[in-house]
């Protein structure tokens, strides 16, 4: 039996119990909206495991929650790992990712600009003969208030949209909205009105691409598009009280959560973080200018990311400590305290024993690890001293 205690350090830990708990959760919720259909991302987990826990295969007794129709993937080996996936539950042999992508296919592109649909048509048709003349799908990604990737909602978005539409080579399949400005959000009626006017942008936009369309006398049926939309922070506020047709969500940071969503209050407690950093005590310094101890886990292991909270990371079950300082290789905790005075206990903290860190950002500190070591927290609460129960290996690369 190995024991959390027992492994080298820094370490990457899942509770298994909780990643599946916050898939279930985020499943019923979306149902309960009237979101009867999810594509999460896969880029936080990137392991087959998580996906097929992502997708409730094997469970039970699931029937009231939404569907999984499908991922969102971010580098070629994740897509490589989801397409495989689904051949394996389809039982259709896989070939490669080209192939994967013609027609409803397996995969489908997301696009925001002129220039990149003119590569997917030039390319498709290079490799497009006589007697196959599928077409690619895809989606295109909109801007609606987030400010990062997309294409305004406007003329210049229904211009790219009839662009695809009119392509030999590509179908439209749906509109891909992120709303990642609901990560700077903590109020609850905040949020509600972020998601309220990401629909009413979308509807909008909708609105304009029929009209236009019917203008240039096209068939093309714009109710049959699917609408994909959401983000971790936002995916409760999201309903579908404006009836868009098709809607599904695409969270991804849910499976594990972490210091930023306990912030957003998508994670309600730290009972609900999935995925941990396990590090060890390595220093005690009990002088006025630091009464701290560091531990091995530095900005390699769970990156520098920032949170409204500050600090760099939290100890699990200690909200009377704060790491406060971070390097390369190591952080510094000491307790919170106004004054900075206030007696670190350092026979809690034995040189030697471990703790587990709750990331500011999980899906940033997963990707420093090779191999994640799970334990299942179905019955007591996750401690350094759990049993590993599984091994996971997440893909890498781009």
């Amino acid at each position: 039996m190995m024991l959390l205690d027992d492994l080298p350090t820094p370490a990457f830990i899942v509770d298994k119990h909780a990643f599946q708990q916050n898939c279930k959760a985020a499943r019923a919720a979306a149902a309960k909206n009237g979101i009867p259909r999810l594509r999460p991302h896969v880029e936080t987990h990137k392991t087959i495991e998580g996906c097929i826990i992502q997708a409730g295969i094997h469970s039970a007794g699931e029937e009231s929650l939404a569907d999984v129709i499908g991922f969102v993937a971010s580098t070629l080996p994740e897509l490589s790992m989801v397409v495989k996936l689904g051949c394996e539950y389809k039982r259709k042999p896989f070939t490669d990712l080209t192939s994967a992508t013609h027609g409803e296919g397996c995969i489908h592109v997301i696009v925001d600009n002129p220039q990149q649909v003119t590569f997917l048509e030039e390319f498709a048709q290079q490799n497009t003969s006589d007697e196959n003349t599928q077409r690619w799908s895809v989606f295109l990604k909109l801007d609606t208030g987030y400010h990062r990737a997309g294409i305004t909602c406007e003329k210049a978005g229904v211009n790219l949209a009839t662009q695809i539409i009119n392509s030999t080579h590509l179908l439209l399949k749906g509109l891909y909205t992120h709303c990642g400005h609901s990560y700077n959000i903590q109020d609850s009626g905040v949020m509600k009105e972020t998601t309220n006017q990401d629909h009413s942008m979308i509807l909008g936009f909708l609105n304009m691409l029929r009209s236009h369309l019917k203008s240039s006398n096209s068939k093309f049926d714009v109710s049959s598009l699917s609408i994909s939309v959401g983000s971790t922070p936002s995916m409760f506020s999201h309903d579908n009280a404006l009836k868009i047709p098709n809607i599904e969500l695409h969270p991804g940071n849910y499976v594990f959560y972490d210091r930023q969503q306990l912030w957003t209050g998508a994670c309600s407690s730290e009972k609900s973080i999935g995925g941990f950093v396990l590090s060890r005590i390595i220093g005690h310094y009990d002088d006025e200018h630091r009464n701290a101890i560091m531990v091995d886990a530095g900005a390699t292991a769970l990156t520098k990311e920032s949170t409204p909270q500050g600090s760099m990371c939290s100890v699990l079950g200690r909200p009377d400590l704060e790491c406060y300082r971070m390097s390369q290789e190591i952080t510094m905790i000491r307790c919170k305290s106004e004054d900075g005075v206030k007696p670190f206990p350092f026979q809690e903290f034995p040189l030697g024993s471990t703790v587990l860190l709750i990331p500011n950002h999980s899906c940033l500190a997963a990707a420093c690890f090779e191999e994640y070591h799970v334990v299942d927290g179905r019955n007591y609460s996750v401690s350094t001293k759990s049993e590993v129960v599984e091994m996971w290996s997440p893909v890498k690369g781009w």
